[in-house]
């Protein structure tokens, strides 16, 4: 009889390790199912020890020790996996259980059996490097392939991580050429008849593979895997919305690191923090990085602000939404019979309402945000939406400040241009992709089917538009993008600008920015691909103001009604005292209508992890959410 040490798969438990006692053959990595208070649950097996070495422990424990219940599979997840998750944990804040909870789906538990002791083995001595390259998708899938080919010429497989599904099933149809049988997509949105087809091929194929998908799948180990490639390394859509907050792209270095395998980033434009790291020599180039991105597109910036002199009178001044360029832009495109993409930040006819007499803006009465006003359709007349809580109210409103009716309209939504070029051009089809357009997923493949194979289109586009168009058009145009200036968020430039150059490669004869902030420099060093400026002007700034990657940030934050959420945060300021912590209101309420309160600690990342921050952070309660390296600190 043994005493085992084991990891819930839960995200509700803060406990790193339960313990259990079992027959003696149960090995470190097997997946069990334990008793997790009233629930059976699965957990992974980490330690043991003989129990007569743990008598006085078990007699001193306020709880009766329990048994585990079934081994659901003895060689489950392996040491450097594990290992992995328990550094990303400690990284973030939370408990490993939290961490392997995220990282093996359903699909993954409920086919334990596959995984038995014969597909355990050896990558070899091998070179535990991080690599990065930067390139166009053209180039950059061009040194991909090479470095596959090299990895199986080596007798090694590849796993290719991507942040979605759709990024995954274009990724395939690049790279599958001439492996077609040695190249496997994981994902969620498999049916479990299809992921057991593949996992029983993966796991009894003697040929190295390539095997793409999302983070989750990196627990289906190959015994040769040789390498990790991370692509669209600049996305936001690795880092987790819920429990547990974590950044899975931090967990796959780990995860390298601790396999003892290199690992490839890749992107268009790399992050900020990964740039300064291999300016740095902490990573290596796989080539030459390119910080001068070539397009043949023509390049086009249009001032949106009237000029003074054409201007006679406030009263006279016009608010265009389409410039005269852009315009000329539509015609041209429909009588070449070409494909044009628009693109605009934001939903809605107008992204943000103000008084015209106070100022005051218009905002949620839920939760505090600025609402967004949306056209009617037949007969309901125009309504302000909150895209935050979902809050919904009629827009024939007076100010709540002053009681004026005089409520204008700023910035362009994606309902105006389209409202906008539909009156002007009727003969155009146009075409839309947004959260409020498009409902699933085959409804936006649908779209964008339809847009590809009607010659004179257009096609609107918020970021999720931007998303499903994987081709090139003729020409792409972006019709409203200055309200994203406004987002109170330090990383909010080097957005911009990736999406800037996302679409500038999408171009293949034009590519047209209307603006009314002109000047700022991301502009100009978007249009001519300018990406080693942009990074000198982005890193100084981070430094002045010391934000990553010079330190980064712990946010701790409650919610409740204001009196309580603003003593909660105030007890945790003084429980945390030593770290010089910053306590500070947030600017909206939460999805709940609750008032948020944060409080905001500064480390070097020489520093962490903090034992003595760590072990404070974990006591607090589960109510509090700690968020370590937030996306937004407000």
């Amino acid at each position: 009889m043994k005493l085992y040490s084991v990891i819930p798969l839960a995200k509700t438990l803060n406990k790193e390790t339960l313990s259990y006692f079992g027959s003696d053959a149960i090995p470190l990595g097997a997946l069990v199912s334990v008793p997790l208070r009233k629930k059976i649950g699965k957990g992974i097996v980490v330690d043991k020890h003989d129990i007569t070495e743990s008598k006085s422990q078990i007699r001193s424990s306020p709880y009766a020790l329990r048994k585990i219940i079934k081994v659901e599979s003895k060689h489950f997840l392996s040491q450097e996996f594990i290992e992995a998750a328990y550094e990303t944990a400690r990284f973030y804040a939370t408990t490993t259980g939290s961490i392997l909870e995220h990282l093996v789906p359903e699909l993954i538990l409920e086919n334990t059996q596959k995984f038995e002791p014969a597909q355990r083995g050896t990558h070899g001595n091998l070179t535990p490097e991080r690599l990065v390259v930067q390139a166009d998708d053209e180039e950059r899938f061009a040194h991909y392939r090479s470095f596959i080919r090299g990895q199986f010429a080596r007798k090694h497989s590849v796993f290719f991580l991507l942040p979605t599904v759709e990024d995954i099933r274009k990724t395939k149809t690049i790279l599958e050429k001439g492996i077609e049988n040695y190249t496997f997509a994981l994902h969620s949105k498999l049916n479990k008849k299809e992921f057991k087809k593949i996992l029983d091929t993966i796991h009894s194929h003697s040929h190295p593979l390539l095997i793409i998908g999302t983070a989750p799948f990196l627990s289906v180990e190959r015994f040769d895997l040789g390498s990790i490639i991370l692509d669209k390394e600049n996305s936001r859509g690795y880092k987790t919305q819920a429990r547990p907050y974590f950044d899975m792209r931090r967990f796959a270095l780990k995860l390298a690191a601790t396999k003892g395998v290199p690992i490839l980033l890749g992107d268009i434009v790399l992050s900020v923090e990964t740039l300064w790291h291999t300016k740095n020599d902490e990573y290596n180039e796989f080539s030459p990085l390119k910080m001068r991105l070539l397009s043949s597109a023509k390049n086009l910036l249009v001032d949106m602000k009237n000029p003074p002199e054409d201007v006679l009178s406030e009263k006279k001044r016009k608010f265009r939404v389409l410039s005269p360029e852009l315009e000329a832009l539509i015609d041209r495109n429909k009588a070449e019979n070409e494909n044009l993409f628009i693109f605009s930040a934001r939903k809605g006819l107008s992204p943000s309402t103000v008084c015209g007499d106070c100022g005051q803006i218009v905002t949620c009465k839920r939760c505090s945000a600025p609402v967004v006003l949306y056209s009617g359709k037949g007969e309901k007349e125009n309504f302000f939406l909150c895209n935050k809580c979902g809050d919904e109210r009629s827009a024939a409103e007076r100010c709540k400040n002053c009681s004026s009716w005089k409520l204008d309209t700023l910035g362009i939504g994606i309902e105006r241009v389209e409202e906008e070029i539909k009156k002007r051009f009727p003969n155009v089809a146009v075409f839309r992709i947004d959260k409020d357009a498009v409902k699933s997923e085959k409804k936006a493949q649908d779209t964008i089917s339809r847009f590809e194979n009607s010659p004179g289109s257009v096609l609107l586009g918020t970021e999720l538009g931007l998303f499903y168009l994987k081709k090139p058009v003729e020409s792409v145009a972006v019709a409203s993008i200055d309200n994203l200036f406004s987002i109170p968020d330090f990383r909010i430039n080097e957005k911009i600008f990736y999406n800037l150059i996302s679409m500038r490669d999408l171009a293949r004869q034009v590519f047209l920015i209307q603006t009314r902030n002109a000047d700022s420099p991301l502009f100009d060093f978007a249009l001519k691909g300018n990406i080693i400026d942009y990074y000198k002007r982005e890193i100084e700034d981070r430094k002045n103001f010391s934000y990553p990657p010079f330190s980064f940030f712990i946010k701790i934050s409650t919610e409740g009604k204001r009196a309580q959420a603003e003593a909660s945060s105030a007890q945790i300021g003084e429980f945390l005292k030593e770290f010089s912590p910053n306590v500070y209101d947030g600017l909206t309420l939460s999805r709940k209508g609750n008032f948020v309160s944060n409080v905001l600690i500064r480390k070097d990342p020489e520093d962490w992890p903090d034992e003595a921050l760590l072990n404070k952070l974990r006591l607090l309660p589960p109510s509090i959410h700690v968020r370590v390296d937030p996306e937004s600190l407000l």
